[in-house]
């Protein structure tokens, strides 16, 4: 494996586990509202972060975005997009817990985000030894989706005995298909790093580390769908008038959403230097190695933060089947890089 391919591999890896995690602060700001807790994390993740590390890292921005108007329009046509299936990925979790919202939905943002850069590019790759076992690697990862996804259903079944039947089994179909609906929209950002190459390029052309590309993209991709998220975040303050949340744990409550936010754009910004690194199949299957780390770490955070504590073994078997599906199909799709 060559030494570029190998970096960028542990960036994604990097990457994955940041992904995972980054919702678990969220679990500490008891008392606030999922709106209190996502405003704050998409001001950091998806607009200040994005912008500091572009103005950091990638010179003359202004003269980048006009350059090419077209691609950049693109891209935040993207991040609009995506920006509906980040508000859906944290109701998502909201509703079902990480350890079962994130395999859902980052298993179908993986598959969905991992084939169609390939498709777009050339169909017949998928024909290929390479095409074939990314193919390989997305069924196994998928099994193990599945073999979650019926965890899950067991784990609301069991709890569902010591609390309200009828209302545990409404909210799971409720929160499964925001799941479905997030992992639709959620490779639109993937959308967006590839439909940015001629940014990434012209900003190399105007002095930016190859590397660090990528947050020519990210932060008109992670404006956009910041605009999204505030609007609906905006609307539930109205609706359900939970500004004054803030009253209360103002500055630890911030704080922690904050450091969410931060998590999250580190893992978008890692998965970028990672994919140039790995070329042509950063895309691919850098997108879908990223997806998968990010599903076990966000399983070992949900089993650490006590959310499997009181389930039995039978939904805990197919949890742990799935964790080994997901980290074969890592090592299906990193072979041979």
């Amino acid at each position: 494996m060559e030494t570029n391919v190998l970096s960028g591999l542990l960036l994604i890896l990097l990457a994955g586990s940041c992904s995972g995690v980054f919702s678990v602060p969220f679990k500490f700001n008891r008392g606030w509202a999922w709106e209190n807790n996502w405003f704050i994390w998409s001001f950091a993740a998806l607009l200040v972060m994005p912008w500091l590390m572009a103005w950091l890292t990638v010179p003359r921005l202004g003269t980048l975005y006009g350059a090419d108007p077209h691609s950049t329009s693109l891209v935040a046509l993207f991040g609009l997009t995506w920006g509906v299936g980040a508000i859906l990925f944290g109701k998502g979790i909201d509703y079902l817990g990480i350890s079962l919202s994130l395999p859902i939905m980052q298993g179908l943002i993986n598959s969905i985000g991992t084939l169609m850069p390939i498709v777009l590019r050339d169909p017949s790759e998928l024909a290929t030894p390479a095409g074939l076992r990314i193919l390989a690697g997305v069924a196994v990862i998928l099994a193990g989706i599945i073999l979650f996804a019926l965890a899950g259903s067991r784990k609301e079944q069991s709890e569902g005995s010591r609390q309200t039947g009828a209302q545990s089994r409404s909210r799971f179909r409720k929160g499964l298909v925001i799941c479905l609906l997030a992992g639709i929209f959620g490779p639109m950002i993937n959308f967006a790093f590839v439909y940015g190459t001629p940014l990434q390029q012209q900003a190399v052309a105007l002095g930016a580390d190859p590397v660090y590309a990528g947050n020519a993209v990210w932060s008109v991709a992670l404006t956009a769908g910041f605009l999204i998220n505030a609007a609906e975040c905006i609307r539930l303050f109205r609706r359900n008038r939970t500004w004054k949340h803030y009253a209360s744990r103002r500055v630890p409550g911030i704080t922690l959403a904050a450091v969410a936010g931060i998590v999250w754009y580190m893992s978008i910004m890692l998965y970028g230097m990672g994919g140039n690194r790995m070329g042509e199949a950063g895309a691919s299957v850098g997108w879908a190695v990223m997806q998968s780390v990010a599903i076990i770490a966000g399983n070992a955070a949900g089993i650490c933060s006590g959310e499997w504590r009181a389930t039995t073994r039978h939904a805990q078997w197919p949890m742990a089947a799935g964790l080994c599906c997901l980290v074969l199909g890592v090592v299906i799709l990193s072979r041979g890089l």
